[in-house]
């Protein structure tokens, strides 16, 4: 049995579809002071399970959220609707943050700033 037969919010641990009880997102942020430019790179854990991995993408601030929820929706946490607000913004990464916020002890984040690019 893969992931994607897993239910949404489910992940397969073990062979078995599993509630998602914890999410740990681990992201390095590094400022590229030539260009002014701002890289991350994200690894998104569930119970446990490292799902998925973005080693090099650009993005400033909380962009690394915004990757985390990505990968999290390729491993089928997460639904992937491509649905819009009427303000235009992502309806499903809406979710996910709302998700995020009245859920708190389900997720655990962790950032770090580096110094080198070879860091992340």
């Amino acid at each position: 049995m893969s992931a994607k037969e897993c239910r949404v919010g489910q992940v397969n641990i073990k062979g078995r579809c599993q509630k998602v009880d914890n999410i740990t997102i681990s992201a390095r942020r590094w400022f590229d002071k030539i260009n002014g430019n701002t890289y991350h790179s994200v690894d998104v854990y569930a119970d446990g399970k490292h799902i998925g991995r973005e080693p090099f993408t650009y993005g400033y601030g909380e962009g690394y959220l915004q990757t985390a929820h990505e990968i999290l929706q390729k491993a089928g946490i997460y639904k992937k609707t491509d649905e819009r607000l009427k303000s235009g913004a992502d309806k499903d990464y809406y979710d996910f943050m709302m998700d995020k916020r009245e859920h708190r002890d389900k997720f655990v984040v962790i950032v770090s700033d580096v110094a080198r690019k070879k860091d992340l």
